[in-house]
């Protein structure tokens, strides 16, 4: 099998900035990991080094100092992961008969982030997509500009603050803004980009959902069908039970012509039972184009091995919450897919293995049993093999 070696990566000068503690630091963290993936993910071996080398020149000079380099450096506390580390990687299943896709997000993270002059850590995510451009000719930044516009902290905003040092703004999050990146095996990476309005809204006075829906009316290139599937998304939030306890989270869109760029609306539930993951992934009944039922029984047949592993007798009843979680990132995470001339969205979910599962190994293992009796043995077995290897 081809594959980079995790040593002969770290020793390779061509790829390393050598006396570099930050560099040094995640390319051990991120770096590694990331080259373990797309070994296991059986990527060909260009594709491992030109992922790679792209990780070393663009992404690690990004992710900002070590974490717990220096007690002196106060190190900014992203929301991109719960222990506040600015990087995501992602074992994407692929259909039956496909390989997987390995992805990975992360925020920037520039030297100003948090002081006066950058304290909600704009610039550097800017920078970076801006440095990508030239690297990567298919990104699009005409949506991205328009969001930044209209959902992140203007020089106004920033004025304020400086002023008043923002004693009502919230405390977490303070990220406004990630950056996602999918390995296509063939093809151009895709860019992603997303947007936490938390910032804007405290400014505005503005509800997080209301200016995500604001700005995406005023799209120059609106299409017809995606402000019909908004329609029946902010229907159900003012209409229904479930759907009014709903918290707007996140925008996200793909960096690339608007004519393919999806919309994608992420939304946190407190309610845990699998009963209002149904509810919420239907939009209680409005979505014509709505999962099967055997895809909703698949769903919870995972939702018992993730989270009821230790039950002696299952099923358990549908309506059953998961344990009490009172963490920020607690609860339920769904996203609304918006595409193409589709009149309705696409609706996913998050399990939030985190705050509710054991322990990483019996989520593995469940997830694997899960995968292994609808793909077979083979990227079940790589999965876990990569897990023990960055574990």
């Amino acid at each position: 099998m081809d594959c980079l070696d995790s040593d002969t990566l770290a020793n390779s000068e061509s790829l390393k900035a050598p006396g570099c503690p930050a560099f040094d630091f995640w390319e051990r963290k991120a770096g590694r990991p990331l080259a373990t993936l797309l070994q296991r993910a059986d990527y060909d071996l260009v594709a491992q080094y030109s992922y790679i080398h792209f990780f070393v020149d663009r992404i690690i000079p990004a992710l900002g100092p070590a974490n717990g380099l220096s007690s002196k450096q106060t190190r900014w506390k992203s929301f991109m992961t719960d222990d506040h580390t600015p990087i995501e990687l992602s074992w994407e299943w692929g259909n039956p008969g496909s390989p997987p896709d390995i992805r990975y997000s992360i925020e920037t993270i520039g030297t100003l982030a948090g002081k006066i002059a950058d304290p909600f850590n704009t610039l550097a995510t800017q920078r970076l997509l801006e440095q990508l451009q030239h690297s990567i000719p298919q990104i699009d930044l005409g949506w991205y500009d328009h969001f930044t516009q209209h959902l992140l902290p203007n020089a106004q905003d920033l004025i304020s603050y400086q002023e008043s040092h923002a004693t009502s703004l919230p405390t977490e999050p303070t990220s406004t803004s990630f950056i996602a990146f999918d390995q296509r095996r063939r093809g151009p990476m895709t860019v992603k980009a997303y947007f936490i309005p938390t910032v804007k809204a405290a400014f505005s006075g503005i509800p997080t959902y209301d200016l995500i829906i604001h700005a995406i009316h005023t799209l120059p290139q609106r299409r017809p069908e995606t402000c019909q599937a908004l329609r029946l998304l902010t229907n159900f939030i003012e209409t229904h039970s479930r759907g009014a306890q709903l918290e707007c989270e996140i925008l996200g869109i793909d960096c690339t012509s608007p004519s393919t760029a999806r919309l994608k609306i992420y939304l946190r539930s407190r309610q845990t039972s699998f009963d209002a993951v149904r509810e919420v992934m239907t939009l209680g009944g409005r979505m014509d184009n709505a999962e099967p039922e055997s895809a909703f029984n698949d769903l919870f047949e995972l939702w018992q091995a993730l989270f009821f592993s230790d039950k002696t007798t299952l099923p358990v009843a549908k309506s059953t919450e998961l344990r009490h979680c009172d963490h920020r990132t607690a609860g339920i995470l769904y996203y609304f897919n918006f595409s193409g001339d589709k009149a309705q969205p696409v609706a996913k979910v998050y399990l939030p293995v985190r705050h509710y599962a054991r322990n990483d190994y019996q989520v593995a293992k469940a997830l694997c049993g899960f995968m292994k009796r609808r793909m077979g043995q083979r990227w079940g077995r790589r999965y876990m093999d990569a897990l023990r290897e960055i574990l």
